[in-house]
């Protein structure tokens, strides 16, 4: 496991409130595969929503996605597939790979059936999960996953959204994530998503039927990858410090001047990405200066796989040091990445006035935000200013949409997915976002 920080700072004078410096923190954690280990084997649930809504192409091609993703595993991982409607059947109970010589078949007989019973479903897996430990050998850093592909609302079982997502946190404590996959545009994001971050996992978005092998094969090659679990990374605040904008999107909690972000497992194939901005108010400014000591810390810490096997405990710390003078100093690397992260913030709120029936601020907010991309000092940057460009051309055709009320929930999904992507690290993902046949 890796870290890398950069850091830049330029002081501000706001018409209302105490001047002072910020200084934004762009820090980019990264892992390994550890060479001569023996891969530790996974458990994985797939937890499938068979309901009518689901009745087509949208059944056939989740069943071939599963049937892809289990074909992927090792003869010890242990799997388990379990389908939902108003009912949950247990299509294949867990157990070894070697063992399941029927689970295509099985797969394949899935048919739609009534209602979304998501919380029936997902317990159920839940409850395989807790089962598959058994299963797995000594072998320490093991993963156990429910995936949840559901293209609806909860509307049987338990359907308050706060008891499901509470339930994801209780089995996270348990060692058992949760990724979801939404499918078309009936299903709730929020809720999803919230159980994701909640679980551990990821969150993803299936806009047509033929992307969904895609997608799975992409979870699949996570897990497969792992290089660390439990990844935190904790912020501690000097003393009149305080959090300016917090731009990655990863759950967090504070304690006083204290902020702790989970971010879940660390893949090999998938750097994970913290940035923030910290504001030091202008009476603070010579006293921490001549101090010569850091405004704030960041302490990184995982369960690493290590080679050779096992897993060890580490955790590095890294100073946020600055030299807090009134001139500006502005790191390429970091603008550009707070750039991105204000457009994918920009994105999801401009979804969110939408399905509220804010058009014209959706609209403002892509029309303000192309200005800021377009206005900025990486605009002829040798290395920036192409992405950049291109990011400011997407959003100028999203405000003329909104201004022409061309806009649907299907692009509301899309857009919220993107902006994930883009905030937790996961651009690399949009290719699967693709947008037409």
């Amino acid at each position: 496991m890796d870290a890398v920080l950069l850091v830049d700072h330029q002081p501000i004078a706001p018409p209302a409130g105490p001047a002072g410096v910020v200084v934004r923190a762009l820090l980019t954690i990264s892992g390994t595969v550890p060479v001569h280990r023996q891969r530790t084997p996974l458990a994985i649930s797939l937890v499938l929503d068979r309901s009518g809504s689901m009745d087509g192409d949208r059944l056939e091609a989740a069943k071939a996605a599963s049937i892809s993703a289990v074909e992927r595993l090792h003869p010890d991982d242990v799997v388990s597939v379990i389908a939902f409607d108003g009912q949950v059947d247990v299509v294949a109970p867990p157990a070894p790979r070697a063992r399941q010589v029927q689970l295509v078949q099985q797969v394949s007989d899935i048919d739609s059936g009534g209602s979304t019973n998501l919380s029936g479903g997902w317990l159920r897996g839940r409850q395989h999960m807790e089962r598959a430990l058994g299963m797995l050998g000594s072998l320490e850093g093991s993963s156990r996953r429910i995936v949840l592909l559901t293209d609806g609302h909860a509307n049987a079982g338990i359907t308050d959204p706060s008891t499901l997502v509470e339930l994801a946190r209780t089995a996270r404590a348990m060692g058992i994530t949760t990724t979801t996959i939404g499918v078309g545009e009936g299903y709730d994001d929020d809720l999803l998503r919230s159980m994701a971050d909640a679980g551990g996992g990821n969150s993803w978005y299936v806009e047509r039927p033929d992307q969904a092998q895609d997608v799975l094969a992409e979870e699949m090659g996570n897990l497969l990858s792992v290089s660390a679990q439990g990844l935190s990374v904790t912020l501690t605040l000097e003393d009149s410090v305080a959090v300016f904008a917090t731009h990655s999107s990863w759950p967090a909690t504070s304690v006083a001047n204290t902020f702790t972000f989970d971010l879940g497992d660390l893949y090999a194939s998938e750097p994970k990405p913290v940035l923030v901005e910290l504001f030091v108010p202008v009476d603070r400014l010579e006293a921490l200066a001549g101090s010569g000591a850091p405004i704030a810390t960041l302490v990184v810490s995982a369960d690493v796989l290590i080679d050779g096997g096992g897993v060890e405990r580490r955790a590095m710390t890294l100073g946020v040091a600055a030299s807090l003078e009134t001139q500006s100093t502005l790191v390429p690397a970091v603008e550009h990445a707070v750039l991105l992260a204000r457009a994918a913030k920009a994105r999801e709120e401009a979804a969110r006035r939408q399905r509220e029936g804010d058009a014209l601020g959706a609209e403002d907010e892509m029309r303000m935000m192309v200005n800021s991309l377009s206005s900025s000092a990486l605009a002829e940057h040798p290395e920036f200013a192409d992405d950049l460009q291109a990011q400011a051309q997407d959003l100028q055709g999203l405000a003329e949409r909104y201004e022409s009320r061309a806009f649907s929930e299907v692009e509301a999904k899309y857009q919220m997915q993107r902006s994930y992507n883009a905030r937790r690290g996961k651009k690399q993902n949009d290719h699967l976002l693709r947008r037409e046949p």
